[in-house]
């Protein structure tokens, strides 16, 4: 084997090395982005505190459905509180890059463009989350 070859088969490795360790990361971010949307949903909570409840208290049926309405009311609450909370952070964003678009020259507005969060980045679509009554296995 020449000098040629094993650089050759060296620059492979390290490209696969390089793409094996790209993909994880991204799969690991994709991972760890639904766990957290996941675990930032109000119904998601609702379910696991459910199942919680019923292998740790074990309720009667008259008292889960009952324990099972109150935990409805304070899932609707809580998206109301959760969507309440964006829209206020989203228009403290849009006022704050609104400012400092006015401090800018023409160049560095150029440069801020870059940076600004996308209209879409600043929806409130993604809490449209409906409540489903009763509690899922």
């Amino acid at each position: 084997m020449n000098l040629f070859d094993s650089g050759r088969t060296g620059l492979c490795l390290l490209g696969l090395i390089v793409a094996t360790a790209l993909s994880g990361g991204l799969l690991g971010h994709r991972i760890a982005r639904r766990q957290l949307d996941a675990r930032n949903n109000p119904e998601n909570w609702n379910e696991h505190v459910a199942r919680e409840f019923d292998r740790l208290v074990k309720p009667t049926p008259e008292q889960d459905t009952r324990i099972q309405a109150h935990l409805d009311r304070a899932v609707r609450e809580l998206q109301v509180i959760r969507m309440e909370t964006i829209a206020r952070s989203t228009n403290v964003i849009a006022r704050l890059i609104a400012e400092v678009d006015k401090e800018l020259t023409p160049e560095q507005r150029q440069a801020f463009e870059a940076m600004k969060p996308k209209p879409a980045d600043l929806t409130l679509d993604l809490l449209n989350v409906e409540t489903k009554p009763g509690r899922h296995p």
